[in-house]
């Protein structure tokens, strides 16, 4: 136990009057800062409690400084339904029990506290959801917290009304994936949030009009790796195939068509051209699309790159 004496400290001046204990009458006091105490260390007498320390804290100088010394608690977060300023009521007090004529009150506090309205209830099953879909995707954080704000402002504007909570969940974490340029494809959330897939569609639709969101373009050559990795490709062919996308996307007008096939096309002929080569059926199969799809946009890639 960490001790320091109280003759040392900002704590003997606004406790001076503590100099002997009462019990042993000794004067060997010292200062337990981290309890907050006033201790005889003759007979291990209590003297007083609950002091502040007066001591200025320990400075931080970078972000993780800053989280690790704050004693502020939890940082406010949109993935939970008070933001985490939720006050709960204990049946005890001071580590005692209540008085006997207090219980009958008490209970009836914790009933009362212990109902969620609506709003609570509605925010609880749609942030759970959130949880559930970002670990199935591999969704980081800041995604997560716009899913949320989004999902918020959904249900202030009653967009609802007429919807299910997964559905308008799952749109609003596509939503923010594409805001927030993060790559992520319609068709894995679709699968990951089990709703039909034109309910989805249409809340997606309506959650854009409504709160006049920008989904930024999607940059085809953040999904290479993945799907790379998928059929054990190497690092040089995933630069390549990265090289040829960006070819194509300044030469050819990509707007309307699966970003998926683009790319299907750049991983198959790079894997051709390093000598690692995989069929068009399992390069189809990998992103979701069909080999006739991938030929045809294999053909227009081929058109303006030349291939040794």
């Amino acid at each position: 136990m960490t001790v320091e004496y109280s003759n040392n400290s900002a704590v003997a001046a606004k406790h001076a009057d503590v100099t002997r204990c009462p019990d042993c009458n000794s004067q060997d006091i010292v200062h337990d800062p981290q309890r907050g105490e006033l201790i005889c260390t003759g007979c291990g007498m209590v003297l007083s409690e609950a002091l502040i320390d007066p001591r200025a804290g320990v400075r931080a100088f970078t972000p993780e400084e800053k989280a690790q010394r704050s004693t502020n608690g939890l940082p406010l977060s949109q993935m939970l339904p008070d933001y985490g300023l939720s006050t709960k009521v204990s049946k005890r007090i001071n580590g005692n029990g209540v008085s006997a004529e207090r219980a009958g009150r008490l209970e009836r506090i914790l009933r009362w506290n212990s109902r969620s309205t609506w709003r609570r209830r509605n925010f609880t099953i749609a942030f759970t959801e959130i949880r559930r879909m970002a670990e199935k995707l591999s969704i980081p954080g800041h995604i997560r917290e716009t899913a949320a704000i989004y999902y918020r402002k959904a249900y202030k504007h009653d967009l609802l009304r007429g919807h299910s909570i997964k559905a308008m969940v799952a749109a609003c974490v596509f939503a923010s994936a594409k805001t927030c340029g993060f790559p992520l494809t319609l068709e894995n959330v679709l699968k990951t949030s089990g709703e039909e897939d034109r309910v989805i569609k249409r809340c997606y639709v309506l959650l854009v009009k409504t709160l006049n969101l920008k989904p930024k373009r999607q940059n085809l050559a953040s999904i290479v790796p993945r799907f790379a990795n998928h059929l054990g490709l190497s690092a040089p062919v995933e630069q390549r195939a990265i090289e040829i996308l960006g070819i194509t996307s300044e030469k050819l007008q990509l707007s309307g068509k699966d970003p998926k096939g683009y790319v299907a096309a750049a991983i198959y002929l790079a894997a051709k051209q390093l000598g690692e080569t995989r069929s068009q059926q399992a390069v189809a199969s990998a992103l979701g699309i069909t080999e006739v799809t991938l030929r045809s946009r294999q053909r227009e890639i081929a058109k303006i790159i030349t291939f040794n």
